[in-house]
């Protein structure tokens, strides 16, 4: 799907008439905690692209297995996932508490975090790890696709991992022996690789299928992308003690800051280009979700049957706030009214 979305925007600039020899730099965000798998055949299908043909075409295995493709696994697991609490009670107590293991990677264990993923992966799938040679987030992914060759986790991403030692800038090797199991940190280190500490510095330059197959200038430079939060904090030039927040499909409340203080209530990780910064952040699953479950809701009930925002916004709008319509505090009709939903189970 990731790779029919590559391809598909792609097409479409390519239609719409961009001229793509004008672009000098090249960077991107994807979702964070998604978690790909790549085969062993990976590297050598990156850089062997044809440019007459698409992405999907020859990085997907074949459908009769004609062909091994570029991926170890055909699914990503993603931050929606919530199969590994196993794993995350693990997680929290391999260093001695959630508290310690939040002072060490940013974030106590999470469900959608790559670490706790990769733990239930290689016990799920042994055959399937065995046959990945690179583990990447879905930034990283998305930056190989357009620099030709796996490309690194960038400093401020591999932060929700539960793998990363953020004051120590190292991988935490007592989370990688319980990552990787048998297989040996050494085996895992290598399929995670170098994570640069430079969030400005160039990758490289676009590779060769994309300057044939699109006209991208041979020396377009391929910038780190980043996770969909850390680049959302680069949106706003925010100051000390601004905070922003994301109505996105998940809500997000996002700050810059330069002090480390880190709690198994929220998450803290590297600033995505400033080292010594860091980015403070509040994630809830009930977001954009849950607020479209309330519109439809709404819309259902009307006598216009409008599936848009309009009902939504015509109800919120002429209700008074809270619902009290006096300020008389005494009126048994006019008590406070505070909805909360949950429609998914909150991460």
């Amino acid at each position: 799907m990731w790779l029919e979305a590559v391809d598909l925007v792609l097409q479409r600039l390519k239609e719409s008439g961009l001229d793509f020899s004008r672009v000098k730099g090249l960077s991107g965000a994807g979702m964070q905690h998604g978690t790909v798998f790549w085969s062993k055949d990976a590297e050598a299908l990156l850089e062997g692209l044809n440019p007459e043909k698409t992405l999907v075409e020859q990085l997907e295995a074949g459908s009769k297995g004609e062909r091994r493709g570029a991926f170890s696994h055909p699914y990503s697991p993603n931050w929606q996932d919530a199969s590994t609490q196993k794993e995350c009670d693990l997680f929290d107590a391999e260093l001695g508490s959630p508290e310690i293991l939040a002072e060490v990677t940013g974030s106590k264990a999470h469900h959608r975090f790559s670490g706790p993923q990769i733990l239930r992966f290689h016990t799920k799938y042994p055959s399937h790890y065995a046959e990945t040679s690179r583990i990447s987030l879905v930034s990283s992914f998305l930056a190989s696709l357009f620099l030709g060759r796996i490309a690194p986790i960038d400093m401020a991403d591999v932060c929700g991992m539960n793998l990363w030692d953020i004051r120590a800038g190292t991988w935490k090797s007592e989370l990688l022996r319980l990552a990787a199991g048998k297989a040996g940190i050494e085996d895992l280190e290598a399929k995670l690789g170098h994570v640069p500490k430079d969030g400005g510095a160039s990758y490289g330059s676009i590779s060769s299928y994309h300057v044939q197959r699109y006209g991208f200038p041979a020396d377009c430079s391929v910038v780190p992308f980043t996770g969909d939060n850390p680049a959302t904090i680069l949106a706003l030039p925010l100051r000390a003690s601004d905070a922003m927040v994301s109505l996105g499909t998940s809500t997000t409340f996002l700050m810059s800051t330069s002090q480390y203080r880190p709690d198994p209530a929220y998450h803290f990780m590297n600033h995505p280009t400033t080292p010594g910064l860091y980015m403070f952040m509040l994630c809830y699953k009930n977001g954009g979700l849950a607020r479209e479950q309330v519109r439809d809701q709404l819309s259902a009930s009307s006598s216009t049957s409008d599936d848009s925002w309009d009902t939504f916004n015509k109800t919120a709008l002429s209700t008074p706030p809270l619902a009290q319509s006096n300020s008389d505090t005494q009126d048994n009709n006019n008590k406070m009214k505070l909805g909360l939903f949950f429609p998914k189970p909150e991460i």
